[in-house]
């Protein structure tokens, strides 16, 4: 009863403020309920690119201004499209701010540049400082800018991964895992020190092909051989004024002097702005695509975007949202546009289920971002196309699966456990007790039967034979440019170029796009957390735990989210971030 109460006062409470915004955001229109317009003398275009930037729709704020609304990268991208072509912009600016994305949207972002810079507009890029991403970005526009004192950190990149074996010792925490495919590395940060030699093997020939991608766009972008750009890379000028003297950068100049200098050209007009201008797609009697965000790891369960800005996938709505979407006759096609490092084998399992049958009804094209590895991809190998980024990190066609034995730690905790059973194999899933022999043999059985499945369903996904599959699978990782030389994908391209896909294989050219799920408001998470309010339990909440420390512990937890389940996990080895 009297949780019953506390959730009708919370009701209550949400209600309220709903009405407040409401109220507020109608006095908002009645001061000013005009179209946005733009000034017919041709400006430059001042984008502001930075940690704001987001993959998909997410956790918005609760009095926000549509305009103020965090953008989608592809929405920055198709900005800057639109923006070659527009003749009320004479240029473009944009201002890097520090780029909290991933290769991929980097990479969606930097082609766009590279489509405004054939238009012969002038666009000039500037920062206070440049890591290699930021320049990477930054490199596609003929005028690169730093701040007088500014940072030129372009130095490369590395990927550093975290090893529990010793911290587990430390707790008395033993890890009881098996896994399917030789590169399948997802379990040794939990059970070594330190890669194996078959997990640095495949992580060195991911860095190659990231490295020498970027390297050459690079070049291109400054006009500069491949040598050169290694060798500023390799022995990096680290002050604004050598970087400009070694051609790394154009010039060096205060944010305020180059804002003025814009504005004698012609005045600017804000990102911002331009962007509210932009109706989405607009309204066309052609149908409707319909681009539908998975992001973040795979589970078991409702999904969404939480109250602490994290994402997850969860089979349940998913599959939901795919058979309303099979069975919604105004939607001509599907992209699914995947951004997930994978996670549980069967809800992945379950939504590539859902595909299958909204591929039997309309075209589903498969747009891959910064992560579509392992059950990412698992989801994302039977439609009808697949997309993905040349920096996009996917395959990790493998699985593992075991449980964590914590009788040490609850022997330092002081806690002693008597266990009853009855069946020879009852206590198989038990943590408080190691496999046996014949214990890692079941459950081994159970693992190669999963992996069976994946790679046959990849095979037929993918027009090839098991074994063919199988030569790239067992857990190997790939770039987005390897996958595509073996037959993983279709196509390098963008989300753009999936959206054109399926409106060519639906057969309409004039169409708009509806992007799923809807963006919420903090007042909808309010209600939508107290109406589930197990879908945040994966989120950490120990005080004073640093953001930092809880990136680094925060896969432990999805692990036990998958483990929990007795099932097969499909996912990346931790937190494998390309920095």
């Amino acid at each position: 009863m009297e949780s019953k109460s506390k959730r009708l006062v919370l009701w209550l409470i949400g209600f309220f403020v709903l009405i407040c915004v409401v109220t507020t955001f109608s006095i908002v229109l009645l001061m000013d309920s005009g179209p946005v317009t733009l000034s017919t003398k041709s400006k430059t275009l001042h984008l502001r690119i930075g940690s704001s930037m987001t993959e998909a729709p997410g956790t918005e704020g609760l009095v926000m201004d549509p305009s103020d609304l965090p953008p989608l990268t592809s929405d920055v991208s198709k900005a800057i499209r639109r923006a070659a072509t527009d003749e009320n912009i004479h240029g473009l600016f944009v201002e890097l701010t520090g780029l909290a994305v991933g290769w991929a949207q980097a990479e969606e972002v930097h082609r766009a540049l590279l489509a405004f810079a054939d238009s012969e507009k002038p666009c000039t890029v500037w920062a206070e400082a440049y890591d290699t991403k930021g320049y990477f970005v930054a490199s596609a526009c003929e005028n690169v800018a730093l701040s007088t004192e500014g940072l030129p950190l372009v130095n490369g990149i590395h990927i550093t991964q975290s090893y529990y074996a010793g911290t587990l010792d430390m707790l008395g925490v033993r890890a009881n895992f098996e896994h399917v495919g030789d590169f399948k590395s997802a379990v040794e940060p939990y059970e070594r020190s330190g890669p194996s030699e078959p997990a640095a093997e495949a992580t060195n020939a991911l860095l190659d092909s990231l490295f020498n991608h970027i390297v050459d766009r690079m070049a291109d972008g400054r006009k500069l051989d491949r040598e050169q750009m290694l060798a500023l890379i390799n022995d990096p000028p680290i002050t604004a004024a050598d970087a400009v003297e070694r051609l790394l950068i154009d010039e060096r100049i205060y944010r305020s002097n180059l804002l003025e200098r814009l504005e004698d050209e012609g005045g600017i007009i804000k990102g911002s702005t331009y962007l509210a201008d932009d109706d989405g797609g607009g309204w066309s009697s052609g149908g409707t695509i319909a681009v539908l965000h998975a992001e973040g790891p795979i589970m078991s369960g409702k999904g969404g975007p939480d109250m602490f800005g994290d994402s997850v996938i969860g089979s349940h709505s998913m599959v939901k949202l795919l058979d309303e979407l099979r069975e919604d006759q105004s939607v001509e096609a599907v992209v699914l546009r995947v951004n997930s490092p994978g996670g549980s084998g069967m809800a992945s399992d379950d939504i590539w289920n859902a595909i299958e049958s909204l591929k039997a009804v309309k075209p589903v094209i498969a747009s891959m971002g910064d992560y579509a590895a392992s059950g990412g991809y698992y989801i994302s190998m039977g439609a009808d196309r697949i997309f993905a980024e040349p920096t996009t990190i996917t395959g990790s066609i493998g699985v593992f699966g075991g449980k964590m034995n914590l009788a040490g730690l609850f022997e330092q905790a002081g806690m002693s456990q008597h266990a009853f059973s009855r069946g020879d194999r009852s206590g198989l899933l038990s943590t408080v007790s190691d496999f046996d022999e014949e214990d890692r043999k079941l459950f081994r059985t159970f693992l190669e039967s999963f992996y069976s499945t994946f790679i046959e369903k990849a095979a037929a996904g993918r027009s090839m034979t098991v074994e063919e599959i199988h030569n790239v699978a067992q857990g190997r990782v790939w770039t987005g440019l390897q996958a595509h030389e073996h037959g993983l994908i279709d196509e390098i391209g963008g989300l753009e170029n999936a959206v054109a896909a399926a409106a060519d294989l639906a057969g309409i050219s004039d169409y708009r796009i509806n992007r799923l799920p809807e963006r919420k408001g903090f007042v909808d998470q309010l209600l939508d957390e107290m109406s589930n309010p197990d879908r945040g339990s994966l989120q950490l909440a120990l005080p004073g735990l640093p953001i930092t420390a809880y990136t680094a512990v925060r896969p432990l937890i999805l692990l036990d989210g998958v483990l929990k389940e007795g099932g097969a996990a499909a996912m990346l080895p931790g937190k494998l971030e390309v920095r």
